[in-house]
């Protein structure tokens, strides 16, 4: 069964199609859904623009163009074969020759099956080469790209090779982002210096091109992460393509054009154009290198508070803040410190930190523990001293006594008796002072034979020792059982006999004894007689 549809006329007016039988009903209904596909399928599809003959294959000959291009301006050639040159192509058999001056070009052009957009980013590639001889002398090679709408229109420079000298063929790339949309693309000998040599100094040999191809270029930019604490980011800038562009970075399927609060390590991105360009790269967020260490200077001596630390800050992102046993501090050396703990927490702009903990110790004080003093065996002599004990500080230390020379013996010896002012210093300068007197038990010098002695362990008259109130020299103690034999003897003043002999203790008796010495006035005294052992 045939159905026709009736429709109001006036609601219909302009909608043709509804008018139609069932059949054609359904032709309408086919035609409007295709077009709507049209609409919703037919996005911009990403460039690849193939230029026709790209290995610039023809004839050789002067004035030419190969097939598939034609003569923008002036007198291109197709070589090799003409004008003496013999250099074999890059690709395939042939390629073109372009030359230029002041006032002359050479180019040729094609145009494209599609024309290029503006805004958008396109590279191609070809190889160069340059000639010094070519039917004259030549300076330099420079090849310029151009853009326009018609035959011959160079109304946009897209890109310049720069001058090159280079008679090798060598593959260049030219990356260019047009202001405007062209259908012609042409290449063109192009003089930017002057020559020397010949009005027309410009020539450049050129071969097989590539396709044009419409590309994204990407910029990628990271900040470290702070050590443990994931602060870092990473983050893309597209050149090229058609907005609005989609984003992937892995790992973490991220899709904006930041991203924040990552951990170190390296992130990979896919950037998509609305016309389907895609471009692809990689970054790294490194960990901070955020740094701090100190130079510390301690007190010379105990007390003077003089110490100071000094705050070397590196790496990271400056400017830094920092933190100083809980107060918010300015500057990097911190000085006159008393001894204690100082804890620096050092932050930067990404909130990395680093902490240090320093401990200022000043030295132990100086202190005399003793002074010994020795008294002179008699007033005619300087044979007195005096010693001490010294701790803390810091070693070596130096005595001196009444001003004189400074000495790093402990021991000051050879005074008289009288009173003294002694200094005594650490490395570091830092001193004690005091005062001492020597006496002198006997005005007059002399030695005292003792007539006995009692070696009974009571302390007191223990030793046969003679009494030395002299600073005697070259002395002898010998001491004789009453048979003659010898039971002691020394060198010594100081030493004394005990009363024993080869371990044994000796009886209560007599012994014989002969002292020699020589005086402070370097008389030689020898004294014998006898001493009573009494138990």
């Amino acid at each position: 069964m045939l159905l026709t549809i009736q429709a109001d006329h006036t609601r219909l007016r302009g909608m043709p199609c509804c008018y139609l039988t069932y059949p054609a009903v359904r032709i309408c209904v086919f035609l409007t859904i295709l077009l709507l596909c049209f609409f919703v399928f037919n996005v911009a599809s990403a460039q690849n623009l193939a230029l026709q003959n790209s290995s610039l294959e023809g004839k050789p000959g002067v004035r030419v163009a190969p097939p598939g291009w034609r003569v923008a301006i002036n007198t291109p050639d197709i070589l090799p074969g003409v004008y003496g040159c013999n250099k074999a192509a890059k690709a395939g058999k042939t390629f073109i020759g372009l030359q230029a001056g002041p006032s002359y070009r050479e180019g040729i052009e094609q145009e494209l099956s599609s024309p290029l957009q503006r805004e958008r980013l396109y590279n191609l590639s070809f190889d160069l080469a340059f000639s010094r001889i070519y039917g004259h002398e030549h300076c330099y090679g420079n090849l310029a790209i151009f853009g326009g709408d018609t035959p011959g229109d160079t109304s946009e420079l897209l890109w310049t090779s720069g001058s090159f000298t280079d008679t090798m063929w060598h593959r260049w790339t030219a990356e260019f982002k047009p202001r405007k949309s062209h259908k012609y693309i042409s290449f063109y000998a192009y003089p930017e210096e002057k020559c020397t040599l010949n009005s027309y100094g410009v020539v450049v040999f050129m071969d097989n091109l590539s396709v044009i191809r419409q590309i994204l270029k990407t910029e990628l930019t990271a900040t470290a992460s702070c050590n443990n604490t994931a602060t870092g980011s990473v983050s893309v800038h597209v050149t090229g393509g058609a907005a609005p562009y989609t984003y992937l970075w892995t790992p973490g399927n991220y899709r904006t054009p930041q991203v924040t609060n990552l951990p170190a390590g390296l992130y990979e991105v896919q950037v998509t154009s609305a016309d389907g360009v895609t471009a692809k790269g990689a970054v790294t967020v490194g960990a901070s290198d955020l740094a701090a260490n100190t130079d510390v200077t301690i007190s010379d001596c105990a007390g003077d508070n003089k110490s100071a630390i000094s705050l070397n800050i590196t790496g990271g992102v400056p400017p830094y803040d920092l933190i100083v046993n809980g107060i918010e501090k300015e500057g990097n050396r911190f000085e006159n410190l008393v001894p204690g703990k100082y804890v620096f927490i050092v932050k930067d702009k990404q909130v990395c930190s680093d902490t240090l903990d320093v401990l200022i110790k000043e030295p132990d004080p100086l202190v005399i523990r003793e002074t010994n003093v020795t008294s002179c065996s008699c007033s005619e002599v300087s044979d007195g001293s005096i010693r001490w004990v010294v701790e803390g500080g810091t070693r070596p230390y130096k005595y001196r006594v009444d001003g004189d020379m400074w000495q790093p013996d402990s021991l000051h010896p050879n005074l008289k008796a009288g009173n003294y002012r002694y200094e005594i210093e650490d490395a570091n300068g830092c001193g004690e002072a005091g005062t001492a007197t020597v006496t002198s038990p006997w005005q007059n010098c002399l030695v005292v034979m003792p007539s006995a002695f009692s070696p009974n362990g009571d302390g007191n008259n223990d030793l046969f020792r003679p009494r030395v109130y002299d600073a005697v020299t070259n002395y002898q103690l010998k001491v004789y059982n009453r048979w003659g034999s010898l039971v002691f003897q020394t060198n010594d003043p100081r030493s004394g006999w005990d009363g024993y002999c080869s371990g044994m203790p000796q009886s209560s008796q007599a012994f014989l004894y002969v002292c020699s010495f020589k005086t402070s006035r370097n008389e030689l005294k020898e004294y014998k007689g006898t001493v009573m052992l009494v138990k």
